[in-house]
């Protein structure tokens, strides 16, 4: 047969096609896997690009929606070993923005390209407690306004201290910027998209729950969606513990 003979029968060429497919699901999943292909994300990442925590799968993300803000400044609550530093100061770097990092522990020392960490600044502080005086005092000194267009939020992951979060850190944020989340899908087992399933933790929704308090909503986090609430474009991923972003839409 020539590829211009047609088929006797396309119900035939339907069930083959079906059974061929039932095959390939039955021995392998669908898989994905996030790269880095803008070089200075590439640059930033460097052999972290091949990590496989559980904020692998976002890296790329962070990067695109800081980048999208067109920020000035770009702020991370909670910096641990720098994963998520990393994306952030390629963005800032693209941006020719300035990154300010907040954590409770000494994250000053953590391994980060030399020649970003002018664009880097750390402080060591409650991230609720830094959002009054010393973040507008933070702005003034560089003749900036009180605000950031982007901000990272990774800290305890607990319901009462996510509420603070937004409580102090949403009205710094400029109009039109973007509040991201990282564990907003946490359970007991977690999920990449290379379709390896690693330990979690169960902390009983706090971060999306607390999400869910501020803008009025009932979601199923375990599902990818977006909405529009209380003035906010919502987008949520649910793999790697779960990823939202909240973009201010004034």
């Amino acid at each position: 047969m020539d590829e211009f003979t047609p088929l006797r029968d396309p119900d035939e060429f339907t069930l083959t096609r079906l059974k061929a497919e039932a095959w390939l699901r039955a021995r392998r999943g669908q898989t994905w896997r996030s790269t880095a292909p803008h070089p200075v994300l590439a640059e930033a990442l460097g052999d972290f690009a091949r990590d496989r925590s559980d904020i692998h799968d976002h890296l790329p993300t962070i990067f695109l929606e800081a980048v999208r803000a067109r920020p000035k400044l770009i702020v991370e609550l909670g910096t641990r070993g720098g994963l998520s530093t990393r994306a952030l100061l390629a963005a800032a770097e693209v941006a020719d923005a300035h990154m300010l990092s907040v954590d409770i522990e000494d994250c000053a020392g953590v391994t980060l390209p030399e020649r970003m960490r002018p664009r880097w600044t750390f402080a060591r502080s409650d991230d609720v407690a830094f959002a009054g005086e010393r973040f507008a005092a933070f702005c003034a000194d560089r003749g900036i306004t009180a605000q950031a267009e982007a901000i990272f939020v990774d800290t305890s992951h607990r319901y009462d201290h996510t509420k603070a979060e937004l409580a102090a850190w949403l009205p710094r944020l400029a109009p039109g910027g973007v509040m991201m989340f990282h564990d907003t899908n946490l359970r007991r087992w977690f999920r990449r998209l290379d379709g390896r399933i690693a330990l979690g933790w169960n902390n009983r929704r706090g971060v999306i729950r607390a999400i869910e308090e501020q803008l009025g909503r009932d979601w199923d986090e375990q599902s990818q969606f977006v909405d529009v609430a209380a003035g906010f474009l919502v987008r949520h991923a649910p793999w790697c513990n779960g990823f939202t972003v909240l973009q201010r839409m004034d």
